[in-house]
């Protein structure tokens, strides 16, 4: 099996037992089991739990980038976004016990899980940039600068999730808390949207 191949397997394998099991429930001796694989072949690829734990959320985040086209492709620009909020919910609801353990990090993020929300971030900004220049250009919108308007909408939406889950007990909302909350950005885009129709 080549290099390549072995750290894919490595990856899925690790990421069925922290989607059933939860990463904090999980040993790096159990996934080698599961690949009936030495423990020192793991390490070999990853040298501990957070970097194979890192490489999982980084397959994720490219797998949801399938459905953008459809998003994009939406010819309408409030559709298009709510179709995308949805998208992000439903994600992580089906990768709520592996995005559970983000709550353990606590407010000083590794290194290596700070390229992958960064590069999430640049996705989301990039998406939503489209969606928005393309309703400019179909001038269902009114609209300068895609860029700059896609930039405030997702910084809006980023301080509406700390507005709604700073109120809350435990830092990592539960799975209706994510619903909730998608209530709430689907409200606000729905403003956002009405103020800048042609």
């Amino acid at each position: 099996m080549s290099q390549d191949k072995k750290r894919e397997s490595i990856i899925e394998a690790a990421q069925k037992r922290f989607l059933h099991f939860g990463v904090d429930k999980t040993t790096m001796n159990e996934i080698a089991d599961d690949l009936s694989i030495s423990k020192a072949s793991l390490y070999y690829y990853f040298p501990d739990k957070l970097s194979l734990y890192a490489a999982v959320l980084k397959k994720i985040i490219e797998a949801e980038q399938a459905i953008e086209t459809a998003l994009t492709s939406e010819k309408n620009v409030l559709k298009a976004i709510n179709k995308f909020l949805e998208a992000r919910t439903e994600s992580i609801i089906k990768n709520y016990n592996l995005l559970e353990y983000l709550r353990t990090i606590g407010t000083d993020v590794p290194s290596e899980l700070q390229a992958i929300f960064n590069a999430a971030r640049s996705r989301e900004l990039n998406v939503t940039m489209k969606i928005i220049a393309n309703a400019s250009a179909s001038k269902s919108l009114i609209i300068k600068d895609p860029q700059k308007i896609a930039e405030l909408l997702i910084d809006c939406l980023e301080g509406l999730r700390l507005a709604t889950f700073s109120r809350k007990a435990n830092f990592f909302p539960d799975k209706d808390q994510f619903y909730e909350l998608l209530k709430r950005e689907k409200e606000f885009v729905g403003i956002f949207v009405k103020g800048l129709n042609a």
